[in-house]
């Protein structure tokens, strides 16, 4: 970060630096690991990644690390197969879930941008922040369900 600007200035981070943020959740790398390797220490397949709770505590589930990585792997690629690219949006309107998470890893997994509106913000706050980002796959699109 450049130190010499003023303290009302926006500063740029990390210039020249590329972070995949669901690769580095889905994955591990030592500090001695090849860039483009896909590690799982510490998130081995049977290690359980996610536990949802929903409201109320009416259900449990466990996702383990192959589960979340195989479900953001297989809607990555029907987002592909749909030619979505980087810099591409998607907008979802839906609950807290890992569903949602799988979607927005899919999505970072790409380079996309993601963003959630939950049904409690209404039509009208729905409508308005699905159509700022202008989204090329929206809760109307038809992508198969995996």
């Amino acid at each position: 970060m450049d130190e010499s600007l003023p303290i009302d200035a926006v500063p740029r981070w990390f210039e020249g630096i590329h972070l995949n943020w669901a690769e580095n959740i889905l994955y591990s790398r030592r500090r001695d690991d090849p860039s483009d390797y896909h590690g799982t220490l510490g998130k081995e397949v049977s290690k359980v990644a996610v536990t949802e709770v929903r409201e109320g505590n009416s259900s449990i589930r466990e996702w383990t690390w192959a589960q979340l990585r195989d479900g953001a792997g297989r809607l990555a690629a029907a987002l592909k197969v749909r030619r979505f690219k980087k810099g591409d949006r998607v907008a979802l309107v839906g609950a807290n879930s890992v569903e949602t998470l799988l979607v927005f890893l899919a999505t970072t997994w790409l380079g996309g941008i993601f963003s959630s509106s939950s049904t409690d913000m209404g039509v009208n706050g729905i409508v308005q922040r699905t159509t700022q980002i202008n989204p090329k796959v929206t809760p109307n699109s038809r992508v198969r369900r995996l």
